[in-house]
């Protein structure tokens, strides 16, 4: 890595977004850990890494891989994902339409619409062409549309609406 890369300045400024970002992609239980391994892993590569911008491709491509194979893991050994309370509100039901996704899915969703990353920005950080990540965000769009466009049982647009 170039002279005056400061390691730690650089994992304090990166540690919530990337925790957050691996929690989009597998269940927040593991996010910490895939975020730490995805750290382990550029400490370890760091003589390899010319900038901080490669520095920001290598972090984000290893955590998103460690991310989904922790998902796999968890199928594969038939772990349950931590049940969320029983919710109704938007955000309970975004979180669950969510999950619903690939991972993969996940991770461009995340990428463009929380930290509001283009196309290119996003392949890059998935180690993936331009068209991938545009093809991906829309039938992610459009899962997700589907998914929060069906209601709840009994729920109706007009029940919390009160006639004078």
């Amino acid at each position: 890595m170039y002279d005056g890369f400061d390691f730690d300045a650089y994992l304090t400024s990166q540690a919530a977004k990337l925790t957050g970002y691996c929690a989009a992609i597998t269940v927040p239980a593991d996010a910490e850990d895939a975020a730490q391994e995805a750290f382990l892993r550029l400490w370890q590569n760091l003589g390899r890494i010319p900038n901080e911008a490669a520095a920001n491709a290598f972090l984000y491509k290893t955590a998103a891989r460690v991310s989904i194979d922790l998902v796999r893991r968890r199928k594969r050994f038939r772990e349950p994902d931590p049940a969320p309370p029983a919710d109704d509100s938007l955000s309970s039901r975004m979180s669950s339409a969510l999950a619903a996704l690939r991972p993969e899915d996940r991770a461009v969703v995340w990428l463009r619409v929380v930290e509001e990353c283009g196309y290119d920005e996003i392949a890059r950080r998935l180690g993936k062409k331009e068209t991938w990540a545009r093809k991906r965000y829309s039938l992610a769009r459009r899962k997700l549309e589907t998914i929060l466009a069906e209601r709840p049982k009994g729920d109706s647009p007009c029940t919390n609406t009160t006639v004078n």
